[in-house]
């Protein structure tokens, strides 16, 4: 018969290294996705935040802050700026005549008049010496603009220098200390400028406060935040608007307390820079007044009752422009108002300390989850459990940032979606390569099938024909002229019986090996009885191929049919024992001793049972076959190799 050998396993049933596999590189890619949110920082949240101003609405200005220009029309009206300091005193009496609660001059006027008395006198010396010593008598129009801003609550602009700016000159004198007094220990890692920009020293001696109007922007150019206080050639000055909501509440400080910034009664979020990060409205909307109209006298007595008002110019060419997260251009002094508005409510955007542990518990959660998940779940589960986390983190962000707090939603999502991306790639990536490992392995089950029906195909046509030859010898030998034809019919039956029972034992073990005692059992079966009385059966496990087990069954029968009829299983005290050892390694001794049974008598014949037991065993098993004929009974050993 020929055998073939299964194929290799090409698949295990669970490749347990390739999901250790997947889930160290998905736990590495949380990690560094992790890494990568923290070293980002804000150039990853920043563009969400700005997207959050332009979507989530924010309150406009309030009426307690209104903006004064000096735009096109002024200028047209009254002259090129800079103005004389007569119209900026007549300009700031118009607004406190009019109940503003405080001013602010977002303006620089760090040189003289140009229109000061003395100077005309230099320019046109053709004068009369009367008229010139009559005008060298008038004041100054920056003594003029002194007095107005020094008996109403005026607060001036200052700008701090940074080193190697335009602005970084030589400052010769000291500047005068700022208006506010401050209480309590300031911000650690507030703005510092060696130097500052102010007005005139007549001037600027004059006011009731005076405050930065100049901060850092953003690597992107934008402002986002103004400052609180910062440190101005040495002296710790307030910012314009913190300044300004200082003076309209006649507060005599400004206190530090727990991270926050108060102005009398308003008070804000100001971290250790001591800078207020804004909410933007739409700056179009803030109460806005040209200064020509004003000075027309034609603006309602009660303009600005109960208001801060801030004085600016916003007029293309001198206009301080700058971008914001919700304008790319807009003049500086509408920031201001935006900043004034929002410490008189109270609100400013802030980092709470609670944000970063809750936000980095939530990406080890997330993390720890698809870790666990991503191999036990299907993969549109999977998807739709990591998109509605990223949903969920950035919807809460939101949320929070409507109530004015920032909180990050990239630590909280990222890390886990990036674990869930590299595991689903990675088992994808395990998939196709388990895929192709079925492939190679169905095709070579299909090989192998293919080549095991030839095969067995060639060994069918093979045993048919020897079951044929077989079948065709028993009956040449078995019915013979000379025999009686109902024995012959008996005998002929019989040995097909042992073919056919030989057959089907072999059937059970697919034709590929069978056992020596099933044999021997089947054979002797149908005689037992009562089972276990007239045979006595005893050996070792011995396997046979499927041609001895055919030619031994056949001699098997012949043995058991010969005691039947002439042996021990003729009388009822007959026995038959049946026994067979392993000798020399690789061999089997059978003995088959009859006892009980009537003697024998000379030797054994020459029928076709006697020469299919000497000559066709010793053949097929390549063996030694004995017949012994004794009183006792007959005794056959056969020694042969099982194969």
């Amino acid at each position: 018969m020929t055998h073939l050998q299964p194929a290799p396993e090409a698949v295990t049933p669970a490749d347990t290294s390739a999901h250790r596999r997947i889930r160290i590189l998905g736990l590495a890619a949380g990690l560094l996705v992790a890494v990568l949110v923290a070293l980002a920082g804000v150039h990853l949240n920043q563009p969400l935040f700005d997207t959050f101003q332009r979507a989530i609405p924010t309150p406009d200005v309030s009426r307690r802050v209104h903006v004064v220009v000096v735009d096109a029309e002024s200028l047209r009206d009254v002259g090129g700026w800079p103005w004389s300091r007569f119209y900026l005193a007549r300009l700031v009496e118009e607004i406190a005549d009019r109940g503003a609660v405080a001013i602010g001059i977002d303006v620089l006027l760090p040189e003289r008049d140009r229109a000061d008395p003395a100077d005309f006198v230099r320019l046109y010396t053709e004068l009369p010496p009367a008229t010139a010593d009559e005008l060298r008598k008038l004041p100054s129009m920056d003594a003029v603009f002194a007095r107005v801003v020094g008996r109403l609550p005026v607060v001036l602009a200052r700008a701090g220098v940074r080193p190697g700016s335009f602005d970084d000159l030589e400052q010769t004198a000291t500047p005068l200390p700022p208006g506010a007094q401050f209480r309590g220990p300031p911000p650690p890692d507030r703005l510092v400028f060696p130097k500052v920009v102010t007005n005139l020293p007549l001037i600027d001696g004059a006011a009731m406060g005076h405050g930065l109007v100049n901060g850092d922007r953003d690597a992107d150019g934008v402002v986002r935040r103004v400052p609180l206080v910062a440190d101005a050639a040495g002296q710790l000055t307030p910012g314009f608007a913190l300044e300004l909501a200082r003076v309209s509440q006649r507060a005599p400080a400004i206190q530090f307390r727990d991270g926050r910034v108060c102005a009398g009664r308003a008070c804000v979020p100001g971290g250790r820079d001591a800078q207020l990060a804004l909410r933007f409205g739409e700056w179009r909307r803030t109460q806005t007044t040209s200064a020509v109209n004003l000075m027309r006298q034609g603006a309602p007595a009660d303009l600005f009752k109960g208001q801060v008002v801030i004085l600016g110019v916003t007029s293309a060419g001198v206009a301080d422009v700058v971008g914001t997260p919700r304008a790319r251009a807009v003049s500086g002094v509408f920031v201001q108002a935006q900043a004034v508005d929002a410490i008189l409510r109270g609100s400013g955007l802030a980092r709470p300390g609670w944000a970063p542990p809750v936000e980095w518990s939530l990406a080890l959660l997330g993390v720890l989850a698809a870790w666990l998940g991503v191999p036990r779940t299907p993969m549109l589960g999977v998807i739709g459990a990591a998109l509605a986390a990223a949903a969920a983190a950035v919807g809460a962000s939101a949320l929070a940032f409507s109530r004015d707090l920032l909180v990050d939603p990239f630590p909280m999502f990222a890390p886990g979606l990036a674990t869930v991306v590299a595991m689903l790639a990675l088992l994808v990536i395990e998939g196709r390569r388990a895929e192709a490992r079925l492939k190679a392995a169905f095709e070579g089950e299909r090989q192998l099938a293919e080549r095991r029906q030839g095969a067995l195909i060639n060994e069918l046509n093979h045993r048919v024909k020897n079951t044929l030859a077989t079948v065709q010898g028993m009956a040449m030998q078995t019915i013979r002229p000379d025999r009686d034809a109902e024995q012959a019919r008996d005998a002929f039956v019989e040995r097909l019986m042992a073919l056919s029972a030989a057959h089907n034992l072999l059937n059970e073990v697919h034709w590929d090996r069978a056992e020596l005692g099933a044999i021997v059992r089947t054979i002797t079966a149908p005689y037992d009885d009562p089972p276990g009385m007239r045979f006595r059966i005893d050996g070792p496990p011995a396997p046979m191929t499927a041609t001895h087990a055919l030619a031994f069954a056949l001699a098997l029968q012949e043995l058991t049919s010969n005691a039947l009829k002439f042996g021990a299983l003729s009388t009822a005290t007959g026995r038959v024992r049946i026994a067979w050892r392993a000798i020399d390694g690789d061999r089997i001794e059978f003995r088959w001793v009859e006892t009980g049974g009537p003697a024998v008598q000379g030797a054994l014949g020459g029928g076709f049972g006697t020469r299919l037991i000497r000559q066709g065993l010793a053949r097929d098993l390549d063996g030694q076959v004995r017949l012994m004929p004794r009183p006792t009974g007959l005794t056959c050993e056969i020694v042969f190799r099982p194969g």
